[in-house]
């Protein structure tokens, strides 16, 4: 009697424990919409660019930290881009720069520094032209998917060369993320388009997503139709380039085009477009139809609204809260169950 109930209660736990391994997480349901472009666009996702650590046009967290991915996550964005970069012994590192000098406490090419050294770093938050030194340090790309596991998808932005995405991506299987990462590979030259074909080739061994990155002043229709045909990816980055002191794109340029949104439903395809901060050049990505715009003029509706009716159905902000809040104010977010 006593072993039946010890292995009664042993068969239960086990039950109970694979039911919670099988069981759907957040980033599935995420993925669900990611791979169902035509049955979710009425939902239109956001990526925080380097974590969440602007609000309002001030940093509040570090760019590329910890502290930024975990406010990403709880405020609820479907994705968090992050850059990078490999330490002299070989470690790969989250930091934009080639240098340390902007965002940390060290000075000189991250590449010149091991990864002990790049440890006693401390990353900074920079406004207003004073200098906060956080308790964070630069985190290796281990942490970065350790920190995303079943909670958010991961942009890859590979600063150090296509040639090292294998590597990146085998690590990811070694974590059990790799379903939840996007990669990112340029198209706007034949020696870019080349590399990326041949990370494509081998992409069924890997479990990832490429994505496509183009920018409309780099490619003709013809060439766009064939990145669609040869990738056949569940989402595509686009650019709409702006020049400084241009105008505002009325039309959204060739890949917003009533024949462009055409091949996304013909593709299943999600549009992802970047109204990132840009202080030289405002909406340099987005027919200057930007962050800049969005929030400081207070036109959110001639920056989003404008994109959303072009077909674009992610967005990439600077400033993810002030975006949700006006999606969800708006009726183009749907509740997750998960």
């Amino acid at each position: 009697m006593k072993f039946t109930k010890i292995f009664t209660s042993c068969l239960l736990y086990c039950t109970t424990i694979l039911a919670q391994a099988n069981s759907p997480t957040h980033v599935d349901a995420i993925l669900e919409r990611l791979n169902h472009a035509n049955a979710h666009r009425d939902h239109i996702m956001v990526v925080a660019h380097r974590g969440l650590w602007n609000k309002e046009g001030q940093a509040i967290y570090a760019e590329n930290s910890v502290a930024s991915i975990r406010k990403a996550i709880e405020l609820g964005v479907e994705v968090v881009e992050q850059d990078i970069r490999q330490s002299k012994d070989g470690v790969f590192v989250v930091l934009h720069d080639k240098t340390l000098d902007r965002t940390t406490t060290c000075q000189g090419l991250v590449e010149d520094k091991t990864w002990q050294e790049l440890q006693s770093c401390k990353l900074t938050i920079h406004h207003n032209g004073e200098t906060t030194i956080t308790d964070e340090h630069v985190m290796s790309l281990s942490t970065l998917y350790d920190e995303i596991k079943g909670k958010i998808l991961l942009n890859l932005d590979n600063k150090i060369g296509y040639q090292h995405f294998p590597a990146m991506f085998e690590l990811a299987k070694k974590y059990g993320v790799e379903k939840q990462i996007l990669a990112s590979v340029n198209q706007n030259t034949p020696e870019q388009r080349e590399s990326a074909k041949k990370i494509n080739t081998n992409l069924a061994n890997y479990g990832v997503n490429l994505m496509p990155n183009i920018y409309d002043n780099k490619v003709d229709f013809k060439l766009y139709q064939a990145i669609l045909a040869d990738y056949r990816p569940k989402l595509v980055q686009l650019r709409n380039a702006h020049k400084p002191d241009g105008k505002l794109t009325q039309d959204g340029g060739i890949l917003f085009s009533q024949q462009s949104l055409e091949l996304a439903n013909k593709y299943n395809v999600h549009y992802w477009l970047n109204t990132l901060y840009e202080s030289k050049n405002p909406g340099l990505r987005s027919g200057g139809r930007g962050d800049e715009m969005a929030y400081y003029a207070g036109l959110p509706n001639e920056v989003y609204g404008f994109w959303i009716k072009k077909g674009v159905t992610i967005f990439q902000t600077d400033e993810p809260e002030f975006l949700l809040n006006w999606l969800n104010k708006n009726g183009y977010r749907k509740a997750y169950s998960k």
